[in-house]
């Protein structure tokens, strides 16, 4: 029988999302409503800064010879990501509607999710 295994790309998102649930459930147990919602918009914002990563990589592959090119578009799109990020934490902490203590949480954990499942399955495959 063969074995089904998520593909490379897939199997990061899963183990964040569900790492976030789990951030979600303790928030909810300590914090309530208001953790439960800053566990969900931290897990949101690390899935989409990752998953946003991965445009300077498709330019890369595209045009292998113009190396220049993509790390203009590479550190434009970290800026842009970085940027974004902290508008989206700094107006919902400012606004009272989550609490920072559990955002910062949840992005440290869920981030560390994120970058060991690549890093453990890029390993296992061999790089590639």
């Amino acid at each position: 029988m063969a074995e089904r295994r998520l593909p490379l790309h897939a199997a990061a998102p899963v183990v964040t999302a569900l790492t976030g649930g789990i951030c979600a459930a303790v928030a909810a147990g300590t914090l309530g409503g208001r953790g439960v919602l800053s566990a969900l918009l931290a897990t949101a914002v690390v899935a989409l800064f990752f998953w946003s990563g991965l445009l300077p990589l498709l330019v890369a592959r595209a045009a292998p010879e113009q190396a220049g090119l993509a790390m203009i578009v590479l550190l434009t799109n970290y800026g842009l990501r970085l940027v974004m990020a902290l508008v989206v934490l700094a107006a919902a902490t400012r606004a009272g509607v989550v609490d920072a203590g559990a955002v910062g949480l949840t992005l440290i954990v869920c981030s560390l999710a994120w970058t060991t499942t690549q890093a453990a399955l890029l390993t296992r495959s061999g790089g590639t």
